[in-house]
């Protein structure tokens, strides 16, 4: 478990350096979609489906209007080799797909501070 950490901080560290910024409802990075996705609230997310909420304490925002294609392409490529990002964003994925707030091809990507979680 701590390589895995280790590993994933490492990939963290060296892809937020490669990544560069892009302009939507806020200012984004890799670094801090991954570092949201792996410190996200599970719990939370499910309560607020539950309650049908989750667009109250939520904001769906399509990973393309806050990273530019080199950096969804640097995130892909992290999610893909990261068993817990990958598990976390399975888990919202089915959440959401679950409640119908996303369809059934579009992939929970990231996490970004004030609740907004990153789709694609």
């Amino acid at each position: 478990m701590r390589k895995v950490q280790g590993l994933v901080l490492t990939l963290l560290v060296a892809f937020a350096m490669l990544a560069g910024t892009a302009m939507a409802q806020q200012r984004a990075n890799v670094g801090q979609a991954v570092s949201g996705l792996i410190n996200v609230n599970i719990g939370a997310v499910q309560v607020d489906i539950s309650d049908n909420n989750v667009l109250n304490n939520f904001t769906l925002v399509d990973v393309d209007n806050v990273l530019n294609n080199a950096n969804i392409e640097i995130l892909n490529n992290v999610l893909n080799r990261s068993p817990i990002l990958s598990n976390n964003s399975e888990i919202l994925t089915n959440l959401l797909s679950g409640a119908k707030l996303i369809t059934d091809n579009q992939v929970v990507v990231g996490v970004l501070s004030g609740g907004i979680l990153l789709i694609q």
